[in-house]
Parts: structure tokens; sequence; C-alpha cells
């Protein structure tokens, strides 16, 4: 599936660029399984440290993924370019609803992953501080009018206070 992105929309989350490395493939050829989550997580690394989050003290408040939920589109091979959108789907005081989209230099939508995290300090789940809880309604609110991406909502069983999704 082909996405058109030639326009930018505020609120758009373009953190995350990277190629297929040789030790990525599977042996078919093509990016393995695990690397998609790779490079999912490092996505939500991106996303958490521009809400900041501080990974040099992250025992101290961090966010932590309890569920993940992968679709594969199309097949990536070595030495593609790939890069990631993310949208910030809901979140209240602990938890952070994430949705990535992965796409190839031709913007191939190549997966999708969508992530619940919740916010964590001393291996406890803590609400997350309020610099961090105000910088994610910044970006929700941006977001908030964005098209609801199609399947989501696979990794929720509660439902969280501000969220783009109506169970």
């Amino acid at each position: 599936m082909k996405i058109d992105r030639t326009t930018s929309s505020e609120g758009q989350l373009r953190l995350w660029r990277g190629k297929v490395l040789p030790e990525w493939l599977d042996y078919n050829g093509h990016m393995t399984e695990h690397r998609y989550l790779q490079v999912f997580g490092e996505s939500s690394d991106a996303l958490y440290g521009k809400i900041g989050v501080d990974f040099n003290n992250a025992g101290e408040g961090a966010f932590f993924t309890l569920e993940t939920h992968i679709r594969h589109r199309a097949e990536a091979k070595v030495g593609t370019a790939l890069w990631t959108e993310t949208e910030i789907l809901g979140f209240d005081e602990r938890r952070l609803h994430l949705y990535h989209r992965l796409f190839d230099k031709t913007d191939t939508l190549l997966a999708t992953g969508e992530h619940l995290s919740i916010h964590v300090a001393r291996s406890s789940a803590v609400a997350a501080p309020a610099l961090i809880l105000a910088e994610i309604e910044r970006l929700f609110v941006l977001q908030k009018a964005f098209p609801l991406p199609e399947g989501t909502g696979s990794v929720l069983s509660k439902m969280i206070t501000h969220h783009r999704i109506t169970l």
C-alpha cells in the first residue's frame, strides 16, 4: 500500500530514519520479524526523548511497553531506506497509546505497530511528571483530528482518559 506523504501536516512526527542492514535479513532475504519491533521500539524511544524522558535517569521515570501489535504490509530488502511516522492515539497520567507506521523511500507502507506503554519509576507504575504530560497533551491535540488508523484498539482492554478511539 502506498500512502501520499508529499504534504506535511502540523503534528506529524517523523522521528526515526534508518535502513535495512544485511544482518536484519531472514532466510528469504527480507527484513526479519524482530527488526520491525526494533524499529518501532527505537521510534517510541525517539518520542519519549521528545516528550522529556531522561534516559540517563530512567530509573526515576520512563515508559515501559506493556503490549505491542505489529501488522506486516510489505517486504523490505537490504539497503532499503526506512522512516517512521508516530501518532499518539491516547494517554492518561500513566499510560500512552502509540501508533507507528513504517515506510520505505517510495512511501510504501511496510508495517504498522500499535503499542501501549506505562510510565514507571523504581519498578512501579506511577503518573508521569507534569511537564511530560503537558508535552504529550500538546502533541495529542495537534494529532487529534488525524483520521484514526485502520484496525486500532487491539492493545486496549481498558479505556484511556484522553483518546481518539471509542470502545
